[in-house]
């Protein structure tokens, strides 16, 4: 096989990240953009939407970063889960936001109320304020003017090929994400967004690996990529993950612990909680699907432990490994609950959490390296439970667990992991699990694969497996069962 180079465009939670993806030695270039967000005088204080021409301006600038000087056979394009674009019918930006654009908190659940049964079936995803439905009700209401002129609603990776392009198409798993698709059928949402009286428009469908267009004339020259340079469909960023740590058979799961930290089994039909607790999916391969039970904040919870512990750094997080390593299984009793937990989606809302640990401090000497040690379990643990929830519901009791993500490039962490869930886990060499399935959707577009099946193959072949020790498992099964009972009575303190 010749040598090639993928531009992969990974649009995350948050920053733009662009990687050049060589076909023998893996990632050998990146650069990144933060995201620049608007004003909005008009929304409430939780809303978030893109600056869309300085977004689109550092995202240039970050490719042409990247491939000035290479021969880029295809740009592959990924992006977060429930980010949105609405264009009017000549290509112009109404809105472009982030997932965490919480604006329709209220439209969405009034919409849960009235129909949340109804949109839990067909979209396997509530509570509606995330999804598409609650964006549009909440312009519908608040922004009239500037609904009606919504000619076509995108997600984000849809908008930045449609940029690159000027082809306006629909990736499947990233719509079935955001409510804009029939996890059953795969296709259009049509007569559920006429019963909610909302726009509905249809765009051509496609699945990751296919190619949506080429670069045109202008994207070119903004970003130096050549002109007609092929642009592929990756898919959700999660998904995209699996795809990169070969997570691709009925019964695999795999975590990709970056922001949030998702688990995710692949199944061979749509599976629903029996309160909607879970979510349902599509796998970037037809007729497959992925039950997803996702543990929330994890990488953005560590970001502000390093950050409270050892700040900025390039080394910050091995010396929050070093931290780890130097406390025993259990933490000496400090118990961490920074956030990760067992997903209910059915019940979001705040939660109590923190740090607890024996006292008083003269006796127990408690210090930084516990509450490093802690939260990791914390971490763990969390995973854990939703790993369990996902085989309640599915009867499936997988023997490993797949893991990539920025949360993956810590040893100390693995090595937990692997100890609380009692079973082996797999690691790739370079956690950018999402890059690695981006780059395998450009390559099974240009011909190098067939498809995603035969790709994993390849991939399965370089991943690293970790065994778990039996003594700390056996250990970590009693912490785990302390963990949740604390984390359910402090949940019961908000309530």
């Amino acid at each position: 096989m010749a040598t090639s180079q993928i531009l992969v465009i990974d649009a995350g939670t948050t920053t733009v990240r662009c990687y050049v993806h060589d076909s023998v030695v893996g990632i050998v270039a990146s650069a990144s953009s933060p995201w620049a967000y608007a004003q909005e005088p008009d929304a409430p204080e939780f809303a978030r939407s893109f600056d869309v021409e300085a977004v689109w301006r550092g995202i240039s600038d970050s490719i042409a970063e990247c491939v000035t000087g290479r021969n880029i056979a295809a740009v592959s394009v990924t992006s977060q889960r429930q980010a949105l674009a609405f264009l009017d019918n000549q290509g112009n930006e109404i809105y472009v936001g982030p997932n965490m654009d919480l604006r329709s908190v209220f439209e969405g659940a009034a919409l849960d109320e009235d129909d949340g049964p109804r949109i839990y079936t067909q979209t396997g995803h509530i509570p509606t304020f995330m999804l598409a439905a609650g964006k549009l009700r909440w312009f519908q209401l608040h922004r009239p003017e500037a609904y009606a002129r919504i000619a076509n609603v995108l997600t984000l990776a849809d908008w930045l090929a449609w940029k690159l392009t000027g082809e306006l198409a629909r990736e499947r798993t990233l719509a079935a994400e955001s409510g804009l698709l029939n996890i059953w059928s795969r296709g259009p949402l049509a007569d559920l967004y006429q019963h909610l009286g909302l726009h509905h428009d249809t765009p051509m469908l496609v699945t990751a690996s296919d190619i949506i267009g080429e670069t045109s004339t202008e994207s070119a020259a903004l970003s130096g990529l050549d002109m007609g340079t092929p642009v592929v469909a990756a898919g959700a960023d999660t998904q995209a993950g699996l795809i990169g740590l070969g997570v691709v058979r009925a019964s695999d799961v795999g975590l990709i612990a970056g922001w949030s930290a998702p688990v995710q089994m692949v199944t061979s039909q749509p599976m629903l909680a029996p309160m909607g607790e879970t979510w349902t999916g599509l796998h970037p391969i037809e007729n497959r699907w992925v039950l997803e039970s996702t543990t929330g904040d994890m990488g953005n919870s560590y970001r502000w432990l390093r950050a409270m512990l050892v700040g900025p750094g390039s080394d910050g997080y091995s010396q929050l490994d070093e931290l780890s390593d130097s406390v025993p299984v259990g933490s000496e009793g400090a118990r961490s609950y920074l956030g990760p937990g067992r997903m209910d989606m059915s019940n979001l809302g705040m939660r109590q959490g923190g740090m607890l640990f024996p006292v008083p401090m003269t006796v127990t000497g408690f210090g930084k390296a516990h509450l490093v040690r802690s939260t990791l379990e914390g971490f763990a643990f969390a995973v854990r439970a939703n790993l369990e929830q996902i085989e309640r519901l599915t009867d499936e009791h997988p023997d490993q667990l797949s893991v990539g993500g920025g949360m993956a490039r810590s040893a100390a962490f693995l090595k937990i992991l692997r100890d609380v869930i009692g079973r082996p886990i797999r690691v790739a060499a370079d956690p950018r699990s999402t890059a690695q399935g981006g780059a395998l959707a450009a390559r099974i577009a240009l011909g190098e694969y067939q498809n995603f099946d035969e790709s994993s193959e390849f991939v399965r072949e370089q991943l690293d497996t970790i065994q778990s020790d039996p003594l700390n498992s056996a250990e970590y099964d009693d912490f785990y069962e302390e963990w949740i009972e604390t984390a359910d009575s402090l949940s019961g303190l908000m309530a």
